[in-house]
């Protein structure tokens, strides 16, 4: 099937649809889109994805032309239509096993109230761009209240994968061995303030699980720019940005 993704690998939704896409050995054209310089809003982008956000999925399936947005629903198709089965229904069974997507489906609903809300990434991009008069107040008026505001987000996952762990379950969301595309959304918005500076020294099972996720040959491919990227902030931010003493 022709599949072509509209993405930019700074964007976490973007890099996990990209993942997947690779983890399911499904061939695609990957077309990068400027996002933070207005690519999005361009008329060409809007006959895409009239949500003018990335990613969006081009897809053709059963002699019809898909257009997708929004990284889950992205995924969750790409689940059903994948031509290896076995694989894709351990990453999302969908109809196939109700109660297993269920769990998926809620951790997903989870994630975006408790942990991408409080997105740090490009507030941190930004800061360590900024001015170094500014970059303090920055750090107290922007980052520092995201952070507290992700704090019950970890430790409502620290408790979880504690629980998992007790009860002899793999380091996943569901307890599996393999792992989930709610994994690999939350993973991925983790794995970028990581890339960063950003310490789960006081999530111990947070940081084993990432570290799970971030050994896998795809994830690490995909996540090349958003490591590269996070080098740069530590190696220029000096002591301002402060992010190993958060969490």
């Amino acid at each position: 099937m022709a599949t072509t993704l509209y993405a930019h690998r700074l964007s976490q939704p973007s890099r996990a649809a990209e993942m997947l896409l690779r983890e399911l050995a499904i061939e695609y054209d990957f077309h990068e889109i400027d996002f933070a310089g207005g690519e999005t809003r361009t008329d060409e982008f809007d006959a895409i994805n009239p949500f003018q956000t990335v990613p969006a999925l081009v897809v053709e399936h059963d002699g019809e032309t898909l257009h997708l947005a929004e990284s889950q629903a992205i995924m969750m198709t790409l689940c059903r239509i994948a031509e290896d089965q076995h694989v894709a229904q351990r990453w999302y069974p969908g109809e196939q096993d109700i109660p297993r997507s269920s769990k998926i489906d809620q951790w997903l609903a989870w994630y975006h109230n408790n942990l991408r809300r409080f997105d740090m990434f490009h507030h941190i991009m930004n800061l360590h761009l900024t001015l170094p008069m500014l970059k303090r107040e920055i750090q107290a008026t922007l980052l520092e209240p995201l952070q507290e505001g992700l704090r019950p987000g970890l430790e409502r996952l620290e408790a979880h994968f504690q629980h998992q762990q007790r009860s002899g379950h793999a380091p996943t969301l569901l307890g599996d061995e393999h792992p989930t595309i709610a994994d690999l959304a939350m993973g991925c918005e983790l794995y970028q303030i990581r890339a960063a500076g950003y310490r789960f020294d006081g999530y111990p099972q947070v940081d084993a699980w990432l570290e799970g996720l971030a050994r896998r040959a795809h994830f690490q491919h995909v996540s090349e720019a958003v490591d590269a990227q996070g080098r740069e902030i530590r190696q220029q931010s000096g002591d301002y940005l402060a992010l190993d003493t958060f969490g």
